[in-house]
């Protein structure tokens, strides 16, 4: 290999075909015509490759990507749609749009050229900021990534208010849910991989309205309990134990 292929000093510049590929099968040097060099390799699980591979973009879309925060928790939810397999989502967040931590990851089945809705709460009790960004990166079987644009969230003020006992529910537990104006609600229960385990719609009045949630048939664990209206999102965070 030589620099026909590249444009760039590549034993100084990481963007360079040959960066870190000196002869003899070395990592400092520039590799001469003719050497045997050792290639780069961007993740663990991929084989070592040549010069030519370039498979590292997932021919995914990120067709909607949405979050609301109140309390300590950010909700987050984004439509994709793929043509390949995607692995998992992992969930970055930043305070100042610049340096992303990963919070958590999603594994949930993704099915090929079909839209599909995926959730994800994040704990944000320890993050001392108004606003807080967050990015999605879909990661594929072989290694191949994309990346969601950035969302930028900020604290909801709350126009409903929402109580639940008793948490820790065993068959049970009881929304009191309190309105300014007549409306529904749709309660969702969602498992810490993201998955929808229940979806119930209820009318509300203005003032006080209990709403009971049946749980036998739910697997004890953590979940977050979304309740939504038309202007105003709440999440809770519900322990189901036997």
């Amino acid at each position: 290999m030589d620099n026909v292929f590249d444009s760039l000093t590549s034993v100084t510049n990481i963007k360079g075909t040959s960066y870190m590929m000196g002869n003899g099968g070395s990592f400092t040097g520039d590799a001469t015509p003719g050497t045997k060099a050792t290639v780069q390799r961007r993740f663990v699980i991929q084989s070592d490759r040549d010069w030519r591979w370039a498979a590292t973009v997932l021919p995914a879309q990120f067709l909607n990507f949405s979050g609301v925060k109140k309390g300590d928790y950010t909700e987050l939810s984004w439509v994709v749609i793929t043509a390949k397999e995607i692995d998992h989502f992992e969930v970055e967040r930043s305070t100042n749009n610049t340096t992303y931590n990963f919070v958590g990851s999603v594994n949930s089945l993704v099915e090929l050229n079909k839209e599909q809705t995926f959730y994800f709460t994040d704990n944000t009790a320890g993050i001392n900021s108004d606003i807080i960004y967050y990015r999605l990166k879909a990661i594929g079987k072989n290694g191949e990534i994309k990346y969601s644009n950035v969302l930028v969230v900020r604290p909801v003020t709350d126009n409903v208010k929402v109580t639940m006992m008793p948490n820790p529910a065993g068959s049970y537990v009881t929304l009191n849910i309190q309105t300014e104006k007549n409306g529904k609600a749709q309660i969702t229960l969602i498992d810490k991989t993201g998955r929808k385990v229940l979806t119930q719609t209820e009318k509300l009045v203005t003032g006080f309205n209990n709403v009971t949630i049946l749980l036998d048939n739910i697997t004890p664990g953590v979940y977050a309990v979304i309740i939504e209206t038309p202007s105003d999102k709440t999440v809770k965070q519900l322990m189901i134990v036997r």
